[in-house]
């Protein structure tokens, strides 16, 4: 089994130096190929992941891209049996158990996309942050559990030919395009939620925005995608 890392950029140099090398812990233990979708960067993000990854894939046009325009753009070069979406300030805690897991999972040709647990690091985590995230977890295990399919975007792994036979993520939508992918794919396969694998989000947005914005505009983004197909957010803003 064959894993395409996709991992969506924009002026992400910081997060790039600090996780991009993490994957260096599958030679040998995976095939896989490490390609960085870019919404031109102007920070050094393009001419390091160049450096370091198996492919960068550059916008060309000039108008803003949507992150679900910039995994498409991933997935259209991608080699894998298995797409791994992963935003550029998430780390893996075990990368190589991370992945021996997918290929257990992925076994099972019914199984179409998978999503783990999304929390913030241990070490940094407050009370707000493990409550916030746990409760968005039991929310989408519960999803999931009941097929409705349900997944946060920070990672999601998806079968190849499932990506391409419900036409990849809504490029439309600014945000919530991570749920609308899961609700799609539910309907032509399972959707999983696997508890025991987990990864851990960067902070800063939570940090910047709060808990009581960021928790809003889920709610108003999850709502107005599933009832208009449309995101209530007009853009989304790096926390920065």
């Amino acid at each position: 089994m064959q894993f395409s890392i996709i991992i969506p950029t924009k002026n992400e140099l910081a997060n790039m130096k600090r996780l991009l090398p993490q994957y260096d812990a599958l030679r040998g233990a995976a095939s896989y190929e490490v390609i960085v979708a870019d919404g031109a960067s102007t920070d050094g993000t393009i001419q390091y992941a160049r450096t370091i990854t198996n492919r960068v894939e550059v916008k060309t046009k000039q108008e803003r891209e949507t992150i679900g325009e910039g995994r498409n753009r991933g997935a259209a070069v991608a080699q894998g049996d298995v797409l791994v979406f992963v935003d550029a300030g998430v780390r893996i805690p075990d990368v190589p158990g991370f992945f021996q897991a997918i290929t257990r999972h992925f076994t099972d040709t019914t199984v179409v996309a998978a999503v783990p647990r999304v929390s913030i690091d241990p070490g940094v985590a407050t009370f707000a942050d493990r409550l916030v995230h746990g409760t968005v977890n039991l929310l989408i295990r519960a999803s999931n559990a009941l097929g409705w399919g349900s997944g946060k975007g920070e990672t999601q792994i998806i079968r190849h030919s499932a990506f391409q036979k419900v036409g990849g993520y809504n490029e439309k939508l600014v945000a919530a395009e991570d749920h609308d992918m899961m609700m799609r794919l539910s309907k032509i396969g399972k959707v999983k939620f696997l508890p025991e694998l987990t990864v851990y989000d960067d902070p800063s947005r939570y940090r910047k925005l709060g808990y009581p914005r960021v928790i809003g505009l889920w709610i108003l983004n999850w709502f107005s995608m599933r009832i208009f197909r449309r995101s209530f957010s007009k853009e989304w803003k790096r926390a920065t």
